[in-house]
């Protein structure tokens, strides 16, 4: 049992919001649930997301990849870079120490997934 609670990772997102009255966490939220690895969501205030994934599955960089790449944006200060950093070494050490293959192909939402939950035009998502 114990190597089941070293795979699941609890995390906290920050958004920053691009438009007034947008909480991309919420928005986030709904997106992520139902998300092969994820294993909860949930909000915990206003641009602030707290996630339980399995390390086996995904990764915190390949979660926050994927959200970047269908338009969300995330907390860039340095602090949250480094801490970023640091768990992307660890999880990653820990994938490589189980055996996980990295899959540089690994999907996390289909482009249908994000379009349903995103109702801006593709093309705008990187200005609004």
């Amino acid at each position: 049992m114990r190597i089941y609670r070293d795979v699941i990772k609890t995390r906290e997102l920050q958004f920053l919001s691009k438009l007034p009255g947008v909480d991309e966490a919420e928005k986030a939220h709904r997106l992520l649930s139902g998300v092969k690895g994820i294993e909860g969501v949930k909000l915990i205030r206003v641009g602030h997301l707290s996630l339980r994934y399995d390390v086996r599955i995904l990764t915190l960089q390949m979660i926050e990849s994927a959200l970047g790449d269908v338009g969300f944006f995330l907390d860039n200060r340095l602090t949250t870079r480094i801490q970023r950093s640091l768990f992307a070494y660890c999880e990653d050490a820990q994938r490589a120490s189980l055996g996980v293959e990295h899959d540089p192909e690994h999907v996390i939402f289909s482009h249908h997934d994000s379009a349903t939950h995103d109702p801006r035009p593709h093309n705008w998502r990187n200005y609004i």
